[in-house]
């Protein structure tokens, strides 16, 4: 019997899977939560990925989104594997500027941090970035949080966003693509209550590096047939790399529900 097939990392290498969540830069808070586009190619290569959406941390924790959207065009040029999403703050004068330069330079998508930039999902000047990331055929998403409250640095103020106005945003995109971060294991069932039975989530995609739950959780995802709603998402280098990688690789789920969870719902979401 092959290695291989005891090797929890080995059977998610071979997915070639897509890594939903990915950042280039320093994480404020802590010195070695920090990643190049060298290491992002590193991790590329032991995990067999073949793609990696990234944004650049500078671009959440900076005076503007402008600067570290141009450092992500400079560290992502280096390697086809490393997608560029934008970070967009949509009550900034200048965004719109910003997505038409995103269209110029390919952007695969926008990437929104509402509750580290201090705005609400359902403020006018989201429905108007949701209005022109659909005409330029953007998808987005919506990073909801980035790290674990327990681990939080005590003088950063980070704002709640509840499950009701997560829902609302699903309901007003509904067909439409958007897509999740940060959505603990326990937090889908509740946000899922507050939408209308058999609304459509044919466009959403929820990553999976926040789900905290045990190897069995991902199996529990999918015997509640929602193996079609969620992707691989790393949030390195904030959080650990292998993380993700390993749950998937251990889950023991069904082959073309694995297929779905490391690759087909990212391919899918992006096309």
């Amino acid at each position: 019997m092959s290695a291989t097939r005891h090797d929890p990392l080995a059977i998610f290498a071979a997915q070639r899977a897509i890594d939903l969540t990915a950042f280039v830069g320093t994480w404020p808070w802590r010195l070695q939560a920090a990643a190049d586009a060298a290491r992002l190619g590193e991790l590329a290569d032991r995990l067999g990925l073949r793609g990696l959406c990234v944004s650049h941390l500078a671009s959440i924790f900076g005076y503007d989104t402008r600067s570290g959207n141009d450092a992500l065009w400079r560290e992502v040029e280096g390697d086809e594997r490393l997608w560029p999403f934008v970070i967009i703050n949509p009550t900034e004068p200048g965004w719109m500027d910003e997505l038409a330069r995103a269209e110029r330079n390919a952007a695969r998508g926008v990437r929104l941090v509402p509750a580290y930039q201090g705005f609400r999902l359902d403020s006018p000047a989201v429905a108007d970035l949701f209005e022109a990331t659909d005409a330029a055929g953007l998808p987005v998403q919506v990073c909801l949080n980035l790290d674990d409250e327990r681990v939080r640095h005590r003088r950063y103020a980070v704002d709640s966003i509840s499950d009701a106005e997560i829902a609302e945003l699903l309901r007003t995109r509904a067909g439409r693509p958007i897509g999740l971060s940060g959505v603990k294991f326990s937090d889908w069932p509740a946000i899922a209550a507050h939408l209308d039975h058999g609304h459509d989530l044919s466009r959403v995609i929820v990553d999976l590096w926040f789900t905290n739950g045990p190897v069995g959780a991902i199996g529990e995802l999918c015997g509640d047939g929602l193996d079609s709603l969620f992707g691989y998402g790393s949030c390195q280098p904030v959080q650990e790399a292998l993380a993700t990688a390993y749950q998937l690789g251990a889950a023991g789920v069904a082959e073309d529900q694995l297929r779905r969870l490391c690759a087909g719902n990212a391919e899918r979401w992006l096309s």
